[in-house]
């Protein structure tokens, strides 16, 4: 029964609503929806989730730090537990909305990815606290180049919540990441190729590779963890498309944005020709993202079209032998950012453990794993980071700049990603044209 139930049936001496107000009070504090903001206690203690899709798979550099941050935690709150749960992208769009409903299953501190699909549908349901509030005290978002920035735009949300922008923040991410194209040098030269250092050579290179009888692209299309087909798709859209036209589809921000354009159907029809071609890898309908990068790490392959956050894995394989280029318009944006659920078991508990993946521990462990880390890092310390991850970092800070960044076009709306996937697979199976497939 409510407190006010109670109220209206007098059945509480002033002595018992004295002691509910308090009790009220003291859970107001601790951190539910709406309450005011501040740090943790010394002495907080007890058992608390955190959640992320930081699968070694996914993303080898985030999920190589989790045990030096979970201990930072624990060391700088030694009465508390932190229990990890890694999952994949798939599992979070299905899993958080529900849990993040009840305060019976919510986590203390979770990823959302940025977009429509997954941090769209928490904050519009108010599954997620706006971060501002928290800013105040700790003063993340200078930290990483301001509230306007790129990082902290994707994961800001207007009071309409119905796309991403502007507004308050919902997450604050640790990384950025661009997707590229990795190279193995030892192969190219072997077939008379050049190191691409633009899309003529690129295309020319695959045409190379593949006429010698050797695997041009390590490529997985196979579900649920391959990517790469959504991420080739979007490299090829950026070459015909200009950047600030994708960000005004994926954003919502432009008048009549579309991707069933001439120049959309062009993106896809190369796609369509490439694997006419030849160029990616035999019975890739069935790979996974491990097989794909375990061909490339083997030198199996020469390209690997894929996120900087493999840099770690290929570098510690092909040290050298490989690089890493990127087409002047990328597709990139930050890693996923920090959420904390209205319903959190502990909110100022939430926020001082989204500060330490901020903190020079945190971030020089990213970079020495292979990720870029948004806080920027001295020029002794990019200078002791391996060359994949250099040149990947030199990439984001460019195109941050210049503008020529394109977040990935599955933020744009729900079931976007499936879509995509599945239209891809069936554009490369042969069952759908270019055209259709962009309508």
């Amino acid at each position: 029964m409510s407190l006010t139930r109670r109220m209206r049936r007098r059945t509480l001496g002033i002595t018992a609503l004295v002691a509910a107000l308090v009790a009220l009070a003291t859970f107001t504090a601790a951190g539910s929806a709406g309450s005011a903001v501040g740090k943790p206690p010394a002495n907080v203690s007890g058992t608390f989730q955190e959640w992320n899709w930081d699968l070694a798979v996914d993303d080898p550099g985030e999920h190589a730090i989790l045990p030096l941050w979970i201990k930072m935690v624990e060391k700088k709150w030694p009465h508390v537990k932190l229990v990890n749960t890694s999952m994949t992208l798939t599992a979070q769009n299905d899993k958080l909305p529900l849990a993040f409903a009840s305060a019976s299953s919510a986590p203390t501190l979770s990823q959302t990815n940025e977009g429509l699909e997954n941090q769209g549908r928490l904050v519009q349901d108010n599954l997620i606290m706006p971060l501002d509030p928290y800013d105040n005290i700790y003063h993340w978002y200078q930290r990483i180049g301001g509230k306007s920035s790129l990082a902290l735009a994707v994961n800001s949300w207007p009071s309409s919540k119905k796309h991403f922008g502007s507004g308050q923040v919902y997450a604050v991410p640790m990384t950025g990441t661009v997707v590229g194209v990795f190279y193995n040098k030892k192969i190219l030269s072997s077939v008379g190729a050049k190191a691409p250092t633009n899309w003529a050579t690129f295309v020319k290179d695959l045409a190379l590779v593949t006429k010698a009888g050797k695997t041009a692209i390590a490529y997985a299309g196979g579900q649920p963890t391959a990517f790469q087909p959504s991420h080739v798709l979007w490299m090829l859209i950026n070459h015909y498309v200009p950047a600030a036209k994708s960000l005004a589809f994926v954003s919502h921000t432009g008048s009549n944005a579309s991707i069933d354009t001439k120049a959309h159907v062009q993106a896809a029809t190369t796609l369509q020709q490439w694997t006419k071609a030849g160029y990616f890898a035999k019975s890739f309908q069935g790979l996974s993202a491990d097989d794909a990068l375990n061909m490339f790490d083997q030198g199996k392959a020469a390209f690997f079209i894929e996120g900087n956050w493999y840099a770690g894995a290929v570098w510690s394989a092909l040290h050298n032998t490989a690089g890493f280029w990127a087409p002047p318009v990328v597709t990139g944006g930050p890693g996923e950012g920090w959420s904390i659920p209205t319903h959190s078991p502990n909110p100022d508990l939430a926020a001082a453990m989204l500060g330490l993946t901020l903190s020079p521990q945190i971030q020089t462990a990213l970079l020495k794993n292979g990720d870029i880390p948004l806080v920027p890092q001295s020029a002794k310390a990019l200078a002791k980071a391996q060359p994949l991850l250099r040149s990947a970092g030199k990439i984001w800070d460019a195109t941050v700049k210049s503008k020529q960044i394109v977040p990935y076009m599955d933020w744009a709306y729900p079931a976007f990603l499936n879509q995509a996937m599945a239209g891809i697979a069936e554009l490369q199976g042969g069952k759908t044209s270019p055209a259709k497939l962009m309508s």
